[in-house]
């Protein structure tokens, strides 16, 4: 069947004639009258998460929240999608929110009447740790030092084994925090974010209290968890801290409370120290504590590997090591 549009271009143009065995002439209407359906207002309508730090290649759908006038979820409603650097995050053809290079984006969603955004803080997949050294971005202390009689140093034998994908073996690899015993109730010691940024998974710790591990807006290469938390309402998978917001209080009296940081996945990066990665300012809290020098937190590898200690049972699960000063 041969139509109108097939044959005529311009918005100008009201009627078209096809040429047969006689002239016929069919009056047409112009392009300019070629209108979207309608769409039905919304009351409501929210992307989640609303901030998050991600890594190049990194691509993920929002979980869309909209509601129409008469307050009624709409289940699998999709908005429309913009970005505001389309080099920087891409919207797909399936509303999937690609990341391609470096920098920070607004996404803003609108249908039926309602805008609403999200930002996106998009850093480099990887990291020079051995040509540009650790990097120091932990602007915030993580806990009430006031309250802290002692801390593990970097690969000690404290707690259980603790290592990366390095070939280290029966060492812990970040830090405890033990409060003051037994003048402190140690469940009422502050916990802070030690950093901004996005809150990667939230779950269970355990038997006691819940862990938390964030990725830093500046450096989402970097995770750090912290462990053993009873954890203030809100927190949760998907959310977002800024530096020093109050996470919760140490979940137990029986357990301490300990940070990690790392370069990475646990299993392909590199285990790096919490006092290797605070900045000046909160290494300053340390000093006046009696921590003279960050390397005073830290155990080398050759020191631990001239000194090592045996891993206590399967290797197929944490390996509890001998606990001793060092």
């Amino acid at each position: 069947m041969f139509t109108c549009r097939n044959y005529i271009s311009s918005a100008l143009l009201r009627a078209c004639v096809v040429v047969g065995f006689g002239i016929l002439t069919l009056q047409c209407g112009s392009s300019d009258e070629v209108t979207e359906p309608a769409e039905s207002p919304l009351s409501f309508l929210s992307l989640f998460p609303v901030k998050q730090a991600v890594l190049v290649g990194d691509g993920f759908y929002y979980v869309v929240t909209a509601q129409d006038t008469a307050g009624n979820d709409l289940p699998d409603f999709q908005p429309k999608y913009t970005s505001s650097d389309p080099s920087v995050v891409r919207i797909e053809g399936d509303n999937r929110i690609q990341a391609i290079d470096e920098g920070t984006v607004t996404i803003t969603a609108s249908a039926g009447g309602q805008t609403t955004q999200a930002t996106i803080y998009v850093g480099a997949k990887t990291y020079d740790l051995a040509t540009l050294g650790p990097p120091r971005i932990l602007n915030a202390n993580c806990i009430d030092l006031s309250k802290i009689e002692k801390i593990s140093r970097f690969r000690s034998t404290v707690g259980h084994s603790y290592v990366d994908g390095s070939g280290e073996t029966c060492r812990s690899m970040k830090h405890y925090f033990q409060p003051y015993y037994p003048d402190v109730d140690w469940t009422t010691v502050d916990v802070y974010a030690p950093v901004s940024g996005y809150l990667l998974a939230v779950g269970l710790d355990g038997i006691y209290g819940y862990s938390v591990l964030i990725r830093p807006r500046d450096l989402p290469v970097m995770m750090v968890q912290l462990f053993h938390i009873n954890l203030d309402p809100g927190i949760d998978t998907g959310g977002w801290v800024e530096a020093g917001d109050h996470l919760g209080r140490m979940a137990s009296s029986n357990t301490s409370f300990d940070i990690a940081v790392d370069i990475g996945s646990k299993e392909e990066g590199t285990l790096l120290s919490y006092f290797d990665t605070m900045t000046d300012e909160v290494f300053a809290e340390y000093q006046a504590r009696g921590v003279a020098t960050r390397e005073a937190a830290i155990i080398s590898k050759e020191e631990r590997d001239a000194d090592p200690v045996p891993c206590v049972g399967s290797s197929n699960l944490p390996c509890m090591v001998l606990c001793r000063t060092g």
